[in-house]
């Protein structure tokens, strides 16, 4: 028998007493169709008497008198007693129905009222029974509309929720007079109060306000000191024609005041402070820092280093454009420390932190703050902050107190907006891998906090490149910056690696090469192998584990601690096979990785050159192996370029694949043939039927 038969089945005699003389059947209860028949009946009666009052030419007249009577609702045909109208603007309709109605409902429940918007005459109409629960919940209305029409008045050109960054009056979004709107309380002229919030608005009174309110805000914190710069003598007295050869030498480094040719309020530039070749140039007055600086056991600065700290010490923002590896974090970190000890306010009585660090990825976060920890001064404490940690502890950890803090900027935002962290006391911000940051979508997230933080701070920005996103940034949010560059602002990739490259006929040789590869690995080898996506990597560690080769295996899927687990055996040699995705392809510093192989060759080739970045770091050498399959075709042009600049061998046949694709682009483009992206369909450059990239959340 069957499980249907058994579950539908009556019960057997043996269940019931059959011959009980008082039992009787129950009436069965009234099933749900039922219930809708008698519903369905009635509609359909209602709908015959308006039909014939129709027929009478009654039906239009009858439904424009119920339209006409305040005090019943149309819809439902009930009879209301009291009955308030209030007029809206088309951009308030939306705010008072709520999303998916909630607004609108919770009105009605809370009040015991019928709320009726209509939409073509603009138009709310609050019905109830009680006078005091109508007035109650129209007053409730028209307040909302008013808190809305305040918070969408704080600039006229655009800046982010509402609020302006303006330099004049609020047109624009830069960095000066300006920021949210609190303590903000409009003129009364300004919006009207009579109920009609469609008449006019007194823009200019508005911004005029918000901009005093901001201007009487910011006045009441406490002075900022930024120039802590005691320039060397041998510094001080470089002819230019000298401090320029350095800078050529030192890694071809170039400086500039990036905005100068866009700076209409012309405003006098300061020059630009000499290069150092010594720390105790910069240091000297700071033993115990130099000091922990000599621990460490390096030479001289960085290229990045021997520049960006006059600049940061004299109390300039900074936009510093390095490759990774090359010494950005302690470019920024030490200035900062100094920066915070050396404020006129006592630690104790600042109420939060004076420097943020925002980075784009857990892994660098944590990075930032183990470099802090290497560099004790004067007791100062950091805290980190990010997404997927637990979220308790680390609001513990900021209660206790911080003068760092390193943070990712969805967490940020949350603690912020529980006010658990006051970004209002931070004079000392740093935006590390802007573009990586902006690349992953966190734009939004950190214009809602600059809105917060003080406007004269100092600010900092790193990056490896230099997109029109970050330049439009740093012109926003930044004073007068002054960029130094290390290297050419064209795309390069580390110069200390050497890249090869491995063409495969199809994706299914990948596995035995990698195979074959990892077989002959010497005793001190590391290295990094890059996927396209996180079931690739997933499956590519379990192949390679279950053929008996010890791995670990990191991205944005995996809980924090297994990532941590994953850097932490790599770091110490318990394992020397790390299988990654993008996430790890920036910020990473694990300085004895000896290979990164490519297994899937990245999506654009900014990203090639960050892989490439996590061996031959702080000057040594190292190899980058890269699969490439006709499916990568469309990228061959662009890493031909990137090798040529580093002074690599390219392959011929990589030459004759790029010399394929262009012709393959040149006669579809004659033919007129259009596949899914622009000539031909294929991954995020649109050519050639290759594998697509996938989206944000498969790569990461």
């Amino acid at each position: 028998m069957n499980y249907f038969m058994l579950i539908c089945r009556k019960p057997s005699m043996t269940t019931l007493d059959w011959d009980d003389p008082h039992y009787t059947e129950p009436e069965p209860p009234k099933i749900s169709y039922e219930r809708f028949n008698e519903k369905y009946q009635s509609s359909l009666r209602w709908d015959d008497d308006a039909s014939r009052d129709r027929r009478n030419g009654q039906g239009q007249r009858n439904d424009e008198r119920r339209n006409r009577e305040p005090g019943r609702d149309r819809d439902n045909h009930r009879e209301y007693t009291f009955c308030e109208a209030i007029k809206i603007s088309t951009s308030m309709v939306g705010r008072v129905i709520g999303r998916a109605g909630s607004n609108v409902t919770r009105l009605q429940n809370d009040f015991n009222v019928r709320i009726n918007i209509d939409k073509a005459n603009l138009e709310v109409k609050v019905l109830g029974n009680s006078k005091l629960n109508v007035s109650d919940a129209a007053n409730e209305i028209r307040q909302q509309i008013s808190e809305d029409n305040r918070q969408s008045t704080g600039s006229v050109g655009g800046g982010f929720s509402g609020k302006s960054y303006g330099r004049s009056g609020g047109e624009g979004g830069q960095r000066y007079n300006s920021g949210s709107n609190y303590d903000f309380a409009p003129p009364p002229s300004a919006i009207p109060t009579d109920g009609d919030l469609t008449g006019f608005i007194d823009w200019d009174a508005l911004n005029k306000a918000s901009i005093a309110a901001q201007k009487a805000r910011w006045a009441k914190l406490p002075p900022l000191t930024k120039n802590f710069y005691k320039e060397w003598p041998e510094v001080a007295n470089l002819p230019q024609a000298e401090a320029d050869r350095l800078r050529v030498e030192n890694n071809n480094i170039t400086v500039s005041h990036v905005f100068e040719n866009e700076n209409s309020e012309n405003q006098p530039l300061d020059p630009i402070p000499n290069p150092v070749w010594h720390f105790k140039q910069c240091f000297a007055e700071y033993p115990d820092l130099l000091a922990e600086i000599e621990k460490q056991g390096f030479s001289k600065p960085s290229p990045i280093q021997s520049q960006a700290w006059p600049v940061l010490l004299k109390g300039h923002d900074l936009i510093g454009i390095a490759q990774t590896g090359t010494g950005k974090t302690l470019a920024f970190l030490l200035p900062g420390m100094i920066h915070t000890e050396y404020q006129s306010t006592p630690r104790g009585q600042r109420g939060g932190a004076n420097v943020l660090v925002l980075a784009p990825t857990r892994e660098l976060a944590l990075q930032i703050e183990m470099e802090v920890k290497k560099y004790s001064f004067r007791g100062m404490k950091a805290v980190c902050v990010y997404g997927g940690g637990s979220r308790q502890l680390q609001i513990s950890d900021v209660e206790r107190g911080a003068e760092i803090i390193i943070c990712t900027p969805g967490r940020l935002n949350d603690l912020v907006q529980a006010n658990v962290i006051d970004v209002s006391s931070v004079t000392y911000l740093v935006l590390d891998e802007a573009d990586r940051m902006l690349d992953m979508g966190f734009e939004p997230q950190i214009r809602k906090v600059l809105l917060d933080i003080r406007p004269d701070r100092q600010t900092i920005m790193t990056s490896a490149t230099w997109p029109p996103g970050v330049r439009r940034l740093a012109q926003k949010y930044m004073n007068n910056p002054i960029q130094v560059c290390v290297g050419s602002l064209d795309l390069a990739a580390t110069h200390s690696v050497k890249q090869v490259i491995e063409l495969l006929e199809n994706d299914s040789d990948k596995y035995s090469t990698i195979k074959s590869f990892v077989k002959n690995m010497k005793q001190n080898d590391k290295i990094i192998v890059f996927c396209g996506r996180k079931a690739r990597a997933d499956d590519l560690s379990s192949d390679l584990t279950l053929d008996g080769y010890n791995t670990q295996c990191i991205h944005g899927n995996r809980d924090q601690s297994d990532r941590e687990q994953a850097i932490a055996d790599i770091k110490s040699g318990m394992v020397h096979i790390l299988i990654a995705t993008d996430v790890a392809s920036r910020g990473l510093d694990i300085e004895d990785i000896t290979h990164v192989i490519n297994y899937d060759f990245p999506r654009n080739i900014e990203e090639y050159v960050h892989r490439v970045g996590r061996t031959g770091r702080a000057g040594r050498s190292g190899t980058s192996i890269s699969f490439i399959t006709r499916e990568d075709w469309a990228m061959a042009k662009d890493l031909i370029n990137i090798m040529e600049e580093a002074g690599q061998e390219v392959p011929a046949e990589l030459r004759k694949m790029a010399e394929r694709f262009n012709a393959m682009k040149e006669r579809r483009a004659a033919e007129g043939v259009r596949g899914r992206g622009p000539v031909g369909g294929g991954r995020d450059q649109g050519f050639g039927g290759g594998r697509r990239s996938g989206g944000f959340r498969d790569r990461y």
